[in-house]
């Protein structure tokens, strides 16, 4: 099994701070403006079940990981896989439902020619961009065109069974497992990070929406807002 360390770590132990309503204010690069009107300091510091308990914690995770796109051009791959090991420091996944580690970078094949990497260090983008032969495939950074939830407890996987059409037995997705899917109707990307951990990488378009949803859904449950360390 793999283990993640590195950015994917740390974005994970600055995310275990549950934040007041003072502190989500505008609300977060990708989901403040949905949640803005829900900035009372019932919504932003969480929400107890009517027997106080407070089964899921949910949050975003920004500034600690990054999004690229690696994107391998018709006969190329060859190349590409050859360009991006060094870069890497490990080959690309072959496959389609569970994510691969090279490096410090977590990478999901998400199509026959495409890759998604999550992670990694400032100017990734740029050194993949010269090592990868421009008639072979390219980089595309993907960081303005999602936002990075996730949604993390005990009772996490039957929260998303209700809102996702696949399967979350850990049998067929489990740790590391991924697939795009979708949450009432827009699409996105869920990751299970952990056994209670799940990470939706949700079109920021509708991050607002997504958001306001997995709030709605989860009141029965109870839950906690959690946001990274500044």
């Amino acid at each position: 099994m793999f283990k993640l360390r590195s950015a994917l770590a740390s974005y994970r132990e600055g995310a275990r701070r549950c934040v007041c309503a003072a502190d989500v204010g505008s609300g977060t690069a990708g989901v403040g403006s949905g949640t803005a009107s829900a900035g009372s300091g019932l919504a932003a510091a969480g929400l107890a079940e009517a027997g106080g308990r407070r089964a899921l914690q949910l949050g975003e995770i920004r500034g600690t990981t990054r999004l690229l796109h690696i994107g391998v051009y018709p006969g190329g791959a060859a190349r590409v896989a050859a360009a991006v090991l060094p870069v890497l420091g490990g080959p690309l996944p072959d496959s389609p439902a569970r994510a691969g580690v090279a490096g410090n970078h977590l990478i999901m094949r998400i199509a026959p020619d495409q890759y998604w990497m999550l992670g990694g260090e400032s100017g990734l983008d740029a050194r993949l961009r010269s090592a990868i032969p421009a008639d072979a495939g390219s980089v595309t950074s993907l960081d303005g065109a999602r936002t990075h939830l996730f949604i993390e407890g005990p009772a996490a996987r039957a929260f998303l069974g209700q809102l996702v059409p696949i399967d979350l037995d850990p049998t067929v997705f489990p740790v590391h497992g991924f697939a795009q899917t979708g949450i009432r109707h827009v699409a996105g990307l869920l990751f299970r990070a952990s056994e209670e951990r799940y990470e939706l990488l949700a079109l920021r378009t509708f991050a607002a929406f997504t958001w306001e949803v997995l709030l709605d859904a989860a009141r029965p449950l109870g839950y906690d807002i959690v946001l990274p360390e500044a």
